[in-house]
């Protein structure tokens, strides 16, 4: 028999695409298109990579995650599946997890950190299993995989923390016979603006699971759950569309005016994965157990708008000339490759009707891998009150988020050949080590404490405001409460999580302060900046779990 407690039947994101297209009208009712993509990592769970431990089944959630050994509720879909059969009756759970988290971090270099508002995160999850026979279970399960979710409020300053431009006067120097150029030693402005900004990024991997487990023998059991993905995601960022046009090892800065807002919603299905686990008794009270995670990708298809008048210098382009017709420049434009096929120019069109046409309702399409994983674990029943866990787990995420691309769906862009764009994420396997005991202190009561720690998968050259901080070592604590109710088993489980982390900002011989390689101005994206950055999360997690 596998080892339990005393009362045996209680067996218990900017990853963000961004997309940037803007249309300046000049004199002369000439227009310029100015197409932009770009890829940036979105906030996390609060933690270090987007799976906590524990997210789900508050006993487990107090046990700091420790669960592949001996958790039989049908949470066990989530860590192994091999379990489900130890439970000694059908069960239904509903379980709910808020997460409060708060991002700290800075959009313009490192004297502008800025933290967000609290911001409340609910992770659902439910599941089914029947007790078939003795030996067979199976049933079903709905849950978040994986979630993405944060955001920052009145943020007024973009860039790497030099000048500020804050109209496109600053920067335009006036060579007193009429003509006009724009300040050199202006090119590396930061954009401030007098009115804030929200920035947001939100993604959700859900899951369908189907478990199944199968006692082979009275040590050995066996258990696979096929999973079925769904993901939703959702973005409203701004970035500097300039450096579009340059050569990212050589980024060249727009004087503050390139910065351009952006807004984007897309859903999708994932490719079928599974989880395969194993438990084996060695002894009446000691039991070793893994578990096996494929790898499953979710491509998401939607539309993304680029907000035109966002950008300092659309905006009064687009107040003075916006209403003028296109006139006899429509076969111009209608003669561009793709731009047919995705708008019927008129000559009595004007011209920001035809810019909105082409910068709202992109096709665009983005994927998010859930990555391969192993885990291994022990339990071992120290007292007959006393039960003690341990697991091991491995996320190889170097393998699935090595890059984020977003691929536009339209001819336009497939023309001009930037239909496939992205950035970098180059992100490190994680591995994760939780600890967990619980106690049964009197009769169908349980106290349980836990504690995790891991390393970061965000490598500090490529983090920013949004990303959990990069840290070769983050721990966290757990606590939790449990009690059965005659058929009902009812959890509740609470943990803190605190991380900081300081890119140092690097400079000249003469002392002066110099750009990091991933964080110039003129990047499209800009990663590794100078300066703090933070993350604080709190779980509250409670689970109900009805056995008949």
């Amino acid at each position: 028999m596998p080892p339990r407690r005393a009362d045996v039947s209680r067996e218990s994101l900017d990853v963000g695409m961004v997309l940037s297209l803007g249309a300046v009208m000049k004199p002369r009712w000439h227009v310029q298109l100015w197409l932009v993509a770009f890829g940036v990592l979105s906030p996390m769970l609060g933690y270090a990579n987007p799976e906590a431990p524990g997210m789900y089944d508050a006993r487990n959630m107090g046990m700091g995650g420790a669960g592949v050994a001996h958790l039989n509720s049908p949470a066990a879909v989530l860590h192994n599946p091999a379990n489900l059969v130890e439970a000694e009756a059908s069960q239904n759970q509903s379980a709910f997890t808020l997460l409060a988290v708060k991002l700290g971090g800075s959009f313009a270099g490192p004297d502008e950190y800025q933290e967000s508002p609290w911001i409340a995160v609910p992770l659902p999850f439910w599941g089914y299993v029947e007790k078939a026979s003795n030996d067979f279970s199976y049933g079903a399960s709905f849950y978040l995989a994986l979630g993405f979710g944060g955001g920052y409020e009145d943020v007024k300053r973009y860039g790497t923390g030099k000048p500020c431009t804050y109209d496109p006067s600053d920067v335009i120097i006036n060579d007193g016979s009429g003509g006009v150029t724009l300040d050199p030693d202006a090119i590396d402005n930061d954009q401030c603006l007098s009115q804030g900004r929200e920035e947001m990024v939100n993604m959700a991997i859900f899951e369908l699971a189907f478990p199944f487990s199968y006692r082979v023998t009275d040590k050995l059991k066996l258990g696979v759950s096929l999973r079925f993905p769904f993901g939703m995601f959702e973005q409203q960022t701004t970035e500097d569309f300039a450096g579009a046009f340059t050569d990212p090892d050589s980024p060249v800065g727009s004087y503050g005016l390139g910065f351009t807002q952006v807004t984007s919603k897309m859903y999708g299905v994932g490719n079928p994965g599974v989880l395969l686990g194993v438990s084996y008794d060695v002894t009446d009270y000691f039991t070793v157990a893994a578990s096996y995670r494929t790898k499953t990708t979710t491509v998401m298809k939607g539309s993304t708008d680029v907000v035109l008048d966002s950008n300092m210098l659309l905006a009064p382009a687009i107040t003075t000339f916006g209403g003028l017709p296109v006139g006899d420049y429509a076969n111009l434009v209608n003669s561009i490759p793709g731009v047919a096929q995705l708008v019927a120019i008129r000559n009595t069109d004007d011209l920001l009707g035809v810019a909105e046409s082409i910068a709202t309702d992109i096709d665009s399409q983005i994927s998010w891998s859930t990555a391969e994983a192993i885990e291994f674990g022990i339990a071992l029943q120290v007292t007959p009150s006393v039960l003690f866990a341990m697991d091991w787990r491995r996320a190889y995420y170097s393998d699935s988020n090595k890059d984020f691309i977003v691929e536009l769906k339209e001819p336009i862009f497939e023309a001009t050949g930037l239909d496939r764009l992205g950035q970098t994420l180059n992100w490190d396997d994680s591995d994760t080590i939780s600890l967990g005991v619980e106690w049964n202190f009197t009769l169908h009561q349980y106290l349980r404490f836990g504690y995790s720690a891991s390393n970061s998968a965000t490598p500090p050259a490529y983090t920013n405001a949004f990303t959990p901080p990069p840290a070769d070592y983050q721990d966290s604590f757990y606590v939790g409460y449990g009690a059965q109710v005659g058929k009902w088993i009812l959890d509740i489980g609470f943990n803190y999580a605190s991380v900081e982390y300081t890119i140092d900002q690097p400079y000249d011989s003469e002392g002066n302060p110099v750009d990091t390689p991933t964080c110039r101005a003129g990047q499209l994206v800009k990663s590794g900046c100078p300066g703090l950055q933070t993350v604080e999360s709190y779980f509250l997690g409670l689970s109900a779990n009805y056995q008949y």
